[in-house]
């Protein structure tokens, strides 16, 4: 079996040459013709379909039974029979219902509309709720996101004389439901992608052929679309981009207040507005009971109308998240381990009472941390419902029939799945639904940071956010482009009155930068710092208008660091036995060796990235104490976590030193063993090694190309500049500090050379101690 190494930042490996041909055939840059490229635009044509955005959506009545929908809902608007919408919980759903119900009553339709509750009848069209329609004197009955998979329901209503309308857009079962029409996209090929919301407008764009429908029903379809996560490309593309138009415009009133209640000016609302704001609250309703609030909001003609209702989803969203919050703590503390501590290849974790509304937004907040397929159950008695998320190539329905006799119901898709079975133990399902698992399962946990493309501080300007503009609407299936970006600093600072977050200036770029939540890595981030993040290039409405800022999704490096007083020696073990505390040594042995004798956990580079952030969730969640860490590898990001730091060895650098400060609680103590402040001429000796000179990189270069392993950090400095055996630029050059490893050890290394040599040493600790006094 291969040995699988961590790939702490991945990128999808493209061929240089077909990015410089397809930016000459464009005319872009080579950063643009790289985006799309990975976008799977690859023609001029194929470019060119993508800036055109205000063509009309394909032909509705394309859509198989499109025609005998119609028929049937004209003709009960006609004759003025009672027609009823039925729709789904979710902000696909509910958004679905309002476009039908608005829709059908500007046509002149008495309609009302009935969605099921999650926890008492669950999803889909249900027998129960047909016999209600039937016996209230309903005539025509029309789903909206759901009924493909209900041929019982629709046998009932057959046998009741009830007509029956399926509007959906997920998977057909093998027996599918009897009606007066089926409209599904799933039924013809190529399949349309589109949302149940999608297909509800494309119904009332048949209902009404001469005359396209009000931009309204625009705007709610693409909050369905952008929240139900359907590829956003094609119909989708085209229907979210005319939707954010109006929504801007404030054609939606609810929109709009939901968006003020949270001081949101909706004239920069924007794609993921839709997918993390929006789309979440109107979720909300479904997931905690009632979904007619979310319905309401949407139907609400002014802002008055609509206040209440955003209030109530307001509501709903923090008992929500508050639920959220809970079930994932005590999920953490519970997911099923291996004798040596290791997590199951598929994750089950289950716990009485667990809310069914959010158990699947907690299988998908450990499936992004831990790299892998994960289940959520929650247990009623003897019996209990569950969700499940997976991973990139693993098709999670398909795996999990292969233990169906696990199940007493099971569905789903590739990506998720829900179930309900008699009660067993977490381990045992971990287990069994961890056998067959694809080699794709196997590398995921593997894989740390994504990125598109990397961009040199210098690259981030006015032109590149223009052309990115002109790509938009982002989302699924046309992601917004995560940049590795790296540059020198100018200046940064913290923002926000309690300062929690980033402003950064970068030199060589005049764009703004800002990152949420990462105002710990301004301490320490002097002029002249070298810096690596990830980010994106977006544009911010700021006093009125639009201008373009890069925000920092996640900080690569440096570390952060603090200047405080350390002690000489080692805390008692005794006395540190209940302390948070973390040692820092050489080498992986050494960490080995420490952790044993210490009882600690060893944190190991060679661990996968998604175990490493489990082990980093048990430390900050206090499962475990103590750890143990190499000064020459990675470190787990637990600032402000422990109560001591003890240095085993001489710090490799002054910055270095300061950097294991951040991990300190503000009542925490630095400590430095004796031992270790003897043995600085030894690390001396390693930098040397390790230090990648001009001569010891022409030599990893050579047995790169030769089929030779060659030295580490020369391999990382080779590919940070694009190079490969099969590829270099034309002109066979490549500014070395275009590599961000290469930039930062010479930055370091020039801190350290003070540091390790002895008249260095010597007053750098006379200044530490001055500081100190």
């Amino acid at each position: 079996m291969t040995r699988l190494r961590n790939h702490w930042l991945w990128q999808t490996p493209v061929p240089p040459s077909a990015i410089q041909e397809l930016a000459e055939r464009l005319e872009v840059p080579p950063t643009v013709a790289e985006i799309l490229w990975r976008r799977q635009i690859h023609t001029v044509e194929a470019y060119q379909a993508l800036l055109t955005q205000d063509g009309p959506l394909s032909d509705p009545r394309l859509l198989p039974d499109m025609a005998e929908a119609v028929a049937a809902i004209s003709e009960a608007i006609e004759r003025r029979r009672p027609i009823r919408v039925y729709g789904d919980y979710d902000a696909d759903g509910v958004t679905a219902t309002a476009l039908l119900v608005r829709g059908l009553r500007a046509l002149g339709g008495r309609v009302d509309y009935y969605i099921p509750n999650r926890f008492d009848e669950g999803y889909g069209l249900n027998s129960d709720a047909v016999q209600i329609a039937h016996d209230e004197g309903v005539e025509l009955l029309v789903t909206v996101d759901c009924g493909s998979s209900s041929p019982d329901a629709a046998q009932l209503a057959d046998t009741l004389g009830l007509t029956l309308v399926i509007t959906d857009h997920h998977g057909l079962p093998a027996r599918l439901p009897q009606a007066r029409a089926l409209v599904n996209p799933e039924r013809r090929q190529p399949v349309d992608r589109l949302s149940g919301a999608g297909v509800a407008l494309q119904v009332l764009r048949a209902l009404s052929p001469v005359k396209e429908v009000d931009d309204w029903y625009y705007a709610v379809a693409s909050i369905g679309t952008v929240a139900d996560v359907v590829p956003l490309t094609g119909n989708n593309r085209r229907l979210v981009a005319r939707g954010l138009k109006a929504l801007q415009a404030g054609l939606v009133p609810g929109v709009s207040v939901l968006l003020a209640h949270q001081h949101r000016d909706v004239q920069a609302c924007q794609v993921d507005d839709l997918g993390f704001f929006i789309g979440p609250r109107l979720n909300a309703a479904g997931r905690m009971g009632d979904a007619k609030g979310a319905v309401e909001l949407l139907l609400a003609e002014t802002a008055a109308e609509a206040d209440p209702w955003a209030q109530q989803l307001a509501e709903a969203n923090a008992r929500r998240r508050a639920e959220e919050q809970t079930i994932v703590a005590e999920a953490w503390r519970q997911l099923p381990t291996r004798l040596d501590g290791r997590l199951y290849p598929f994750c089950v974790v289950a716990g009485d009472g667990w809310h069914h509304g959010v158990i699947g937004i907690v299988a998908s907040r450990l499936k992004d941390v831990v790299r892998r397929p994960v289940a959520v159950i929650g247990w009623d008695g003897g019996d209990g419902k569950g969700s499940a998320r997976s991973v990139e190539g693993v098709h999670l329905l398909e795996h999990m029939r292969q233990a169906s006799e696990l199940f007493l119901a099971l569905g789903g898709h590739r990506g998720a799945a829900g179930f309900s079975l008699l009660r067993q133990p977490a381990d045992v399902l971990s287990r069994r639904l961890s056998d067959g698992l694809s080699e794709a399962a196997r590398v995921q946990p593997y894989i740390g940071v994504r990125y598109d493309a990397r961009l040199e501080a210098s690259e981030l300007t006015e032109e590149l956010a223009v052309r990115l503009k002109a790509l938009e609407p982002f989302g699924h299936g046309f992601e917004r482009p995560v940049w590795l970006i790296q540059g020198v600093v100018a200046d940064a600072r913290t923002m926000g009155s309690d300062g929690l977050h980033l402003r950064l200036a970068l030199r060589d770029t005049s764009m703004r930068m800002v990152g949420f939540q990462l105002g710990i890595y301004a301490d320490g981030l002097e002029p002249g710092t070298p810096v690596q993040f990830l980010g994106q290039i977006e544009w911010n409405w700021f006093r009125q208008r639009w201008v373009p800022q890069c925000r920092i999704t996640e900080w690569l490096w440096p570390y952060p660091r603090k200047a405080v007083s350390y002690q000489s020696g080692l805390p008692s073990l005794a006395e540190s036995a209940e302390r948070r505390t973390i040692y820092v040594t050489e080498s992986p042995r050494e960490v080995r060796e420490w952790a044993r004798m210490l009882s600690a956990w060893s944190f190991s580079p060679s661990e996968p990235v998604g175990q490493l952030a489990y082990w980093e969730q048990a430390l900050l969640r206090g499962q475990y104490n103590r750890v143990v860490v190499s000064q020459w590898h990675f470190w787990p990001r637990l600032w402000g976590w422990a109560d001591d730091v003890v240095w085993l060895t001489f710090p490799r650098s002054r910055r270095r030193f300061e950097e294991s400060a951040a991990w300190l609680s503000p009542a925490g103590q630095l400590w430095w063993s004796p031992d270790g402040q003897g043995n600085a001429p030894s690390v001396y000796r390693k930098w040397q090694r390790l230090l990648p000179t001009r001569e010891r990189l022409a030599r990893s270069w050579r047995h790169w190309v030769e089929g030779r392993q060659g030295l580490q950090i020369g391999r990382q400095v080779v590919k940070d500049l694009g190079l490969s055996p099969d590829w270099t630029p034309r002109d066979g050059k490549v500014p070395l500090d275009r590599s961000f490893q290469y930039r930062w050890t010479q930055y370091e290394w020039n801190d350290a050379r003070q540091w390790l040599t002895k008249e260095g040493n010597h007053d750098a600790m006379a200044a530490i101690r001055t500081r100190n006094t």
